[in-house]
């Protein structure tokens, strides 16, 4: 199927489009450090201090793929812009908020924006660099935007906390989001692909509900009764997507082995990492007593390996082929992890964390790139839209199963060091127990699938 584009995009498009992909994922993680001060400030009860952790994840994740396949039909440009307008509003919305319910509807209409912007930026992204190393050196950027984002995002939220307050963690968003709605309308031009049939709506209703369901259950609201509810709704989701003219999910796509091994490997990836984070910060804070900006500023050598390694692993990956990189990046994880397990109540930042943590840092920045290269090469251009959604849901979904069921275990086992350390243990071990997964990829990215 043919694109509808007007006019080349510049490497300015790329700069923009990464920016965006990192104000989004920073704001994933960037609320961990501050939910102290925030609690504090707001006074919310400890038993619903995960609801001010994942509302933004819960629209965020939910809309993904229904907004990637908006965007493939109705305008990746608009709907990037819309996106970034409804984001940079929520964000000054959240940040000016007097109650806990003023914050939790802020972040959820942030998520929902931040849901528009990723898939379409990503299809803006794979649609403009042809397959090959162009198109391999771009998501090299874009891969180590999300992974500095991801980790990043525990230094910025430290020191923003820790000087100018935790409302300032949102509020930095107002001037960036603005600048990016200029440059957008500035150098983006549209592309999409032309209508065969109106957006599925009753289907994008069933997976936004089935998924938001399935955020739910994870994190321990009426597990049992959400996740039947969202077993049903995803259900008859599929159902009705194979008798759909123009589904929002075409069934191609999660039957090609590549695309399908790309979003596992991806979800664990980032469930893993997100934890680990999680304990790590926590250790920091709990166990060593270092304050907010000292925990900021302990993330500071991590983010910078990722920003150095990310985008040289998308041009290896023509040298040396998805397999091998992605193997080299999950072993590196998995010992990373492994040995902040062995962090004692009586540890040092610079003897029992640094090192792992560069670790997680190397390995993360190796295997980034390569799963969106696997996840996205092959696929039509009419539906990258539709396969960028599914791998930012991917990875957040996997951020939201990896805290629900890391975040409880750890708990059960024991307060502080001695918790942590079977959270660790099981990040780990679930990293290795990818590999299988990753040797059944080609060695080499495939080529171009059928369009």
């Amino acid at each position: 199927m043919t694109e509808v584009r007007v006019r080349p995009v510049s490497r300015a498009v790329l700069l923009l489009l990464c920016a965006a992909q990192a104000m989004l994922i920073i704001d994933v993680v960037v609320v961990n450090v501050a939910i102290p001060a925030i609690r504090a400030e707001l006074g919310i009860p400890d038993e619903r201090l995960v609801l001010t952790a994942i509302a933004y994840t819960l629209t965020f994740g939910s809309l993904l793929v229904v907004f990637g396949r908006a965007g493939d039909l109705l305008g990746r440009r608009r709907l990037f812009l819309y996106g970034l307008a409804l984001f940079t509003v929520a964000s000054l919305a959240t940040g000016c908020a007097q109650s806990e319910w003023q914050l939790l509807a802020a972040r959820a209409v942030q998520g929902a924006g931040a849901a528009m912007v990723a898939p379409t930026a990503l299809a803006l992204l794979t649609t403009t660099f042809a397959e090959g190393a162009g198109r391999n050196r771009a998501l090299g950027y874009w891969a180590a935007v999300g992974s500095a984002g991801a980790i990043g995002g525990q230094l910025l939220g430290g020191l923003i906390t820790g000087t100018l307050g935790w409302r300032w963690i949102f509020l930095i968003n107002v001037p960036v989001g603005v600048a990016a709605i200029v440059a957008g309308h500035r150098f983006l031009t549209e592309s999409r692909v032309p209508r065969k049939a109106p957006l599925d709506l009753r289907g994008a209703v069933l997976l936004a509900t089935g998924l938001a369901t399935a955020i739910l259950a994870l994190a321990g609201f009426a597990p049992a009764a959400l996740a039947a509810a969202s077993v049903v709704l995803l259900t008859v989701f599929v159902l009705g997507e194979r008798r759909h003219p123009d589904p929002i999910l075409d069934g191609r796509l999660l039957r090609t082995a590549a695309v399908a091994r790309a979003n596992i490997l991806l979800a664990v990836n980032a469930g893993t990492l997100a934890a680990t984070l999680f304990f790590t910060t926590m250790y920091l804070q709990e166990v060593l007593d270092y304050p907010a900006v000292q925990v900021g500023l302990a993330f500071a050598p991590v983010t910078l390996v990722v920003l150095v390694v990310s985008p040289r692993a998308g041009a290896l990956v023509g040298r040396y082929g998805v397999r091998a990189l992605l193997t080299a990046g999950f072993l590196l994880l998995a010992a990373g992890m492994l040995l902040l397990s062995r962090m004692p109540a009586d540890g040092s930042y610079l003897r029992d964390a640094l090192a792992p943590l560069l670790l997680l840092a190397l390995g993360s920045g190796l295997s980034y790139a390569p799963t969106f290269v696997a996840g996205t090469t092959g696929v039509a251009d009419d539906r990258q839209g539709v396969a960028s959604g599914l791998l930012n849901s991917a990875q957040e979904l996997g951020t939201a199963a990896g805290l629900a069921v890391l975040g409880p275990l750890a708990a059960a086992a024991g307060a502080g060091a001695a918790g942590y350390r079977i959270g660790l243990l099981t990040a780990g071990g679930a990293m290795l127990a990818c590999l299988p997964l990753i040797r059944g990829l080609t060695a080499t990215p495939p080529g171009p699938g059928p369009r």
